[in-house]
């Protein structure tokens, strides 16, 4: 059983030079399953073009956060582009960095939310300095999806779990001073958990400062491994059975 990445933006411009070698490394390291996340119509194509024997991608795509005002024209495109796609995202709250549209951000992430259900997509939800209210749209227009990236607390992650959502852990959890997220992966059980590296961003130790890349999430799982004191067998095991349940494999 090998590893996976289940949220990077390997279609991004950080990887314009070298994602034939990056790709490379994940089949060094048994990476061999992806999910790309298209966080823009240009990142799509993109996407269309990444392929390579031995790893299975899948893609989403979703009106970030940030993104409210994105054209009426435009969103149908996203609308069409999610047909395509294996999952609706990255979708959701972002308080940190445009706390002035928090109404905007609530009405585009419940519509989109809508479109999931209506295609029978999963959502992966970006949460920023929003968690509560995350939580609240979710637990009203409950479908099947995970918090991407998370950072928040144990006790809101159990809350999430009992919805039905999975939580998906990064980088941070390898950092000197990851005390939550080390809570976090030992408050909730392992069959809702997924991982992923988030790259170019969120670079797990021991690369911390580098541009991030998909081989990396195999530093995440160590140490998630390490901590909960389980086999690598029966860790990658129910990682990729939550990542092929989800998302329909």
């Amino acid at each position: 059983m090998n590893y996976l990445d289940s949220h990077c933006h390997i279609n991004g411009e950080e990887f314009n030079e070298d994602l034939d070698e990056v790709l490379n490394r994940m089949l060094e390291n048994k990476v061999t399953k992806a999910m790309v996340i298209c966080v823009s119509l240009e990142d799509y194509e993109r996407t269309l073009k990444i392929e390579k024997e031995g790893i299975k991608f899948k893609k989403a795509i979703g009106v970030y956060p940030e993104y409210t005002n994105t054209s009426e024209e435009d969103f149908k495109k996203y609308v069409e582009y999610m047909k395509t796609c294996d999952a609706v995202g990255e979708i959701g709250l972002d308080y940190h960095w445009s706390p002035e549209t928090k109404e905007a951000q609530k009405e585009l992430f419940i519509r989109q939310i809508k479109i999931a259900k209506e295609l029978n997509k999963p959502i992966i939800v970006h949460a920023r300095d929003a968690l509560q209210d995350t939580y609240d749209i979710l637990k009203e227009y409950r479908h099947k999806g995970v918090l991407h990236c998370y950072s928040g607390s144990a006790e809101m992650a159990k809350e999430f779990v009992k919805l039905g959502y999975y939580i998906s852990i990064a980088g941070p959890v390898t950092w000197k001073n990851a005390k939550v997220p080390l809570e976090v992966i030992k408050a909730i059980p392992l069959d809702h958990l997924l991982i992923e590296t988030d790259c170019p961003y969120l670079t797990p130790a021991p690369n911390r400062g580098k541009r991030n890349e998909p081989s990396y999430v195999v530093h995440t799982a160590k140490k998630i491994m390490e901590e909960l004191d389980v086999s690598e067998e029966e860790f990658l095991k129910t990682i990729n059975e939550n990542y092929d349940r989800l998302f329909n494999v």
